[in-house]
Parts: structure tokens; sequence; C-alpha cells
């Protein structure tokens, strides 16, 4: 597998639970730099990547549009997952998160591309991995006309 169109293809004819995952591109040094003096998280040599388990997750927690709307936000759709590298590699803020629910240290990349995207990338130090952990569309507030 290539590209996220690929992996979401996978998910969509594969009858198993198995993981598959594609390596987007490494961080480039001002970023690893960047999220070290703020984090102190050195993640020189690590890579941008996607799991099915993550597209799995997002597309199942956040494709209702009742529940999403709800929240001020839009379902995240297979178009807006192939808008992951444009967010990742040009990011408008990124900053350090903190620690998801199973302990991994977290960090926040937004872009605005009409609305906010909000991606959440987890450190996995085992394979130099800085991976998908989940995606929300934050709905762009219309001015007021007033």
């Amino acid at each position: 597998m290539k590209n996220i169109k690929e992996l979401i293809e996978y998910i969509k004819k594969s009858s198993t639970n198995e993981n598959a995952i594609i390596v987007l591109d490494q961080l480039n040094v001002e970023l690893v730099n960047q999220l070290e003096l703020e984090s102190g998280i050195n993640l020189t040599n690590y890579h941008f990547v996607i799991d099915a388990y993550a597209v799995k997750h997002i597309l199942k927690n956040h494709s209702n549009s009742v529940k999403e709307n709800s929240r001020g936000q839009n379902i995240v759709t297979e178009a807006d997952l192939e808008l992951l590298p444009e967010v990742l590699k040009n990011p408008d803020i990124v900053f350090y998160d903190g620690k998801n629910n199973i302990g991994k240290d977290t960090f926040q990349f937004q872009k605005q591309i009409g609305n906010k995207y909000i991606v959440i990338k987890e450190v996995r130090t085992k394979n130099k991995h800085l991976a998908l952990n989940t995606m929300r569309i934050i709905i762009k507030k219309e001015k007021n006309q007033d």
C-alpha cells in the first residue's frame, strides 16, 4: 500500500482485523526541533504513519452527522482522510497535546482548509512512528451579517 486511498480500499475489502500501515513522510528538522523544544521529546528520524486501526476508528466514530454536528463538527469522510498529508506537512498550528488514553504522548496538528482540521498523532517509540490517533473537523463559524 502506497497511499491513503489504497489503505481505505484495503479496509473495505478485508474480512480480517489485520492492521496495515502506510508511511507518509519523515518529520522535517524544523518540526522535530519545534516539538522537542515544546515537549522535550526527540522525534529525530520519526515518520508520519497511518494505520488501518486509526482509519477504522475515525470512520466509525466520526461519521454520524447528528452526533458530530451536536459537537460543532463535520463528519470525517474518506476525502477528508486524503487531506492528512497536507495537514501534517503544512499545519497552521502544531503542539504537544499530552498523553492519550493508553498513555502515549500525542501532538495536535491543526490546519484551516475551509473548516478546521484537527489531527492527533501519537508517539510510537519502537518503530519511530508518529502515528494517526484520531481526526476531527471543526465547522467554520460564519460571521454575523448584522
